[in-house]
């Protein structure tokens, strides 16, 4: 079938059993809920919207049966309705499933089902009601004389997710590692976030929260400090993250097989991380003489400190991988070489090293003053790394406002002697800036002076050395297709701001000179590595993922690609084929279909402000390396975890043939 046969969606009824279908049913997705894997349609699907039938194959009964077990499963116990409410609805949807649903009473389960909605304390029980109250008021005869069915090849396949989870580039649960932390467990929130990547603290510390972006407690007040719990988990829990894994035989890959990482930052880290996990032997290959990548090179010691950070790489070797410092691709190896060796797999996740000059006329780059962001910030992390204390004179023009541009200015404040300036040069607003708003206000307590809405014309020179930029200003005109307001220079607005050092802090790109025809890597026109969805790139038994497929991305979306990485080298290395992953297409399903859109909090939530963290003060941390946040306290985290709703919302298809790609390891 290819068609809907029946259901109830946001309280409207479709029936077609009888009938041919109408143009009724255009408003639905179906489109994209038709099929889950190739080749495999979707007999049914469900969600807090109600559910679609799509084969009679399936039953209603049965298909329900699942999604419900599913929900008693999550089911947290806090308050009876859901609790008892999802055991008792599981017991008759099974009893109906085996052609026995004369013998349940609905009109009691009906009565669960309202007591369920209106007085759960979470999404669990506030929206999983939804399929099974449409089924009982406009199809009450699928469930009281379903017949039993026979053991088939059908497949069901289900996610409890919410906005948050959804927003994560790595589908963290959320609400569960922040209900640990709410009854005082942080060790075991902290074993949520292990499932996912080794990099609890540091992501804790910079990642850059697209969750608290999707919270629905914006909504309210602000959003669940998802980001400072994350810290606070890994903080608390007792133990080193490395501890969390014994030095003990790890399990024994099905095919005795060796990967090869190339670069040991983000991507490249989690992607051996969980290869590891599975079994596999992994070396991971790094220029530089310690791990971490961009996130210890690029990110400052004030906001990441190295010794955290060196704690949680360190996990890879607890796990039996290996670290092979100091080996450059392209100058050490190639693709063919590490293949020679053995490796029957090899992932890229050599990032995008290099910084960009802004590119104006007859700019001087070899003019000294003159920087590249991400050049200075490494430069400056190699010499603390050798114990050398690097130092700034006169004042300084950062161009450009993302978190780079922040960890630039930033660092410079520390770096600088004497009564010089800092300014930061961008040519939008303050709200159209992409760095994190709080590194903005940050910067700004640290006297670093923001000239908005200004764009650089040209570096001055003298005698090969920096003597200013001139900017002109800008101003902003009608928003464009994706919604964002352009803006356009004010002739005759050109000014000069003299100053002894520029800092070009508008981006970053892969070198792809480390590349060699023989390797076989099809590169896009931005020099970024072209992969699908699997991460595959155009050579076979290669991978890559992070900056240099994606482009320059954050530490999060890093480990997310590393993760999804390790799955297809696993599918690739047992089946000769890279494999379907079944989470990958349920978010998209749920993003396609926008299933989430315009959801809200369904009860009302007392108001409780968002709990701080302690910094620095301004005067104190511009001027040291010592970690300018300090984490939330004992109180602070339990107030902040209890702020969280618990949105879950319950998503599942039943399928008429086997979904392949389920792993042991999912949440």
């Amino acid at each position: 079938m290819d068609e809907l046969i029946y259901g109830v969606w946001k309280g409207k009824v479709y029936d077609y059993r009888r009938r041919a279908p109408d143009g009724a049913q255009s408003e639905l997705p179906l489109e994209t809920l038709l099929t889950f894997n190739q080749g495999n349609p979707v007999a049914g699907f469900a969600g807090p919207q109600g559910f679609l039938m799509f084969d009679m194959r399936v039953t209603l009964a049965e298909f329900l049966r699942q999604y419900y077990a599913r929900a008693k499963s999550l089911s947290c116990g806090r308050c009876t309705p859901c609790r008892m409410g999802t055991i008792l609805i599981d017991e008759a949807l099974e009893k109906a499933a085996r052609g026995e649903g004369e013998s349940v009473d609905w009109d009691r389960i009906r009565a669960l089902l309202v007591q369920m909605r209106e007085t759960s304390l979470c999404g669990i029980g506030q929206t999983a009601p939804e399929p099974l109250w449409g089924a009982l008021e406009y199809f009450p005869e699928m469930l009281r004389r379903a017949p039993a069915m026979p053991e088939t090849t059908r497949d069901f396949y289900s996610v409890a997710t919410a906005p948050c989870i959804e927003a994560c580039p790595s589908h963290v649960n959320i609400p569960r590692y922040i209900d640990y932390i709410r009854d005082g467990h942080p060790e075991l929130a902290t074993t949520v976030l292990l499932r996912h990547y080794p990099l609890v603290g540091s992501c804790g510390r910079v990642c850059v929260r697209p969750c608290e972006k999707a919270c629905l407690r914006n909504q309210i007040d602000t959003a669940v400090g998802i980001k400072e719990l994350k810290r606070h988990a890994a903080d608390e829990a007792g133990a080193a993250i490395e501890d969390f894994f014994p030095k003990e035989e790890r399990p024994v890959s099905p095919v005795s097989t060796s990967v090869a990482i190339v670069g040991a930052g983000p991507a490249g880290i989690n992607c051996a991380y969980h290869l590891l996990r599975r079994g596999y032997r992994v070396d991971i290959f790094e220029q530089e003489a310690h791990a971490g990548g961009m996130a210890r090179i690029g990110i400052p010691a004030y906001r990441l400190p190295n010794k955290l950070l060196e704690t949680e790489t360190d996990v890879i070797t607890r796990l039996g991988g290996n670290y092979k410092f100091g080996q450059a691709f392209g100058r050490d190896f190639t693709i063919d070489e590490l293949f020679h060796r053995g490796y029957k797999a090899v992932f890229l996740g050599i990032g995008c090293a290099l910084g960009q000059y802004l590119g104006l006329p007859g700019e001087d780059t070899t003019a000294k003053g003159y920087l590249k962001g991400l050049d200075f910030l490494v430069d400056v992390e190699h010499a603390q790394t050798r114990g050398e204390t690097p130092t700034l004179e006169g004042d300084i023009v950062v161009v450009g406002c993302g978190n780079v541009a922040m960890d630039c200015c930033r660092t410079a404040r520390r770096l600088l002697k004497g009564a010089g300036k800092i300014t930061v040069s961008y040519r939008r607003t303050r709200l159209s800036a992409p760095a994190d708003p709080e590194e903005i206000t940050a910067a700004m307590e640290e006297d670093i002076d923001f000239d908005f809405l200004t764009a650089p014309v040209e570096i001055l020179t003298e005698d090969g050395r920096v003597t200013g930029i001139k900017l002109i200003r800008m101003r902003e005109g009608e928003p464009d297709a994706s919604g964002r307001r352009s803006v356009k220079p004010i002739e005759g607005s050109e000014f000069v701001i003299p100053c002894s050092t520029v800092i070009a802090a508008i981006g970053q790109k892969t070198d792809t000179s480390v590349f060699c025809e023989a390797d076989g890597i099809e590169l896009s026109r931005r020099g970024t590595i072209v992969v699908n969805d699997a991460l595959e790139t155009s050579r076979e038994g290669v991978f890559a993922g992070g900056d240099a497929a994606a482009g320059p991305t954050s530490l999060i979306w890093g480990m997310a690609q590393g993760e999804i990485a390790a799955n297809s080298i696993h599918e690739y290395l047992m089946t000769h084929a890279t494999g379907f992953i079944p989470r990958q297409r349920m978010s998209a399903m749920i993003r396609e279909a926008k299933l989430l859109e315009g959801e809200k909090p369904h009860r009302e939530v007392p108001l409780v402000p968002r709990q701080k963290q302690t910094h620095l003060a301004a005067d104190v941390r511009k001027s040291s390396w010592e970690e300018a946040e300090h984490g939330l306290s004992h109180d602070d985290a339990l107030t902040e975890a209890s702020r969280c709703m618990r949105c879950y919302r319950i998503f599942a298809v039943s399928t008429l043939r086997p979904i392949p790609g389920k792993s042991e390891l999912e949440d």
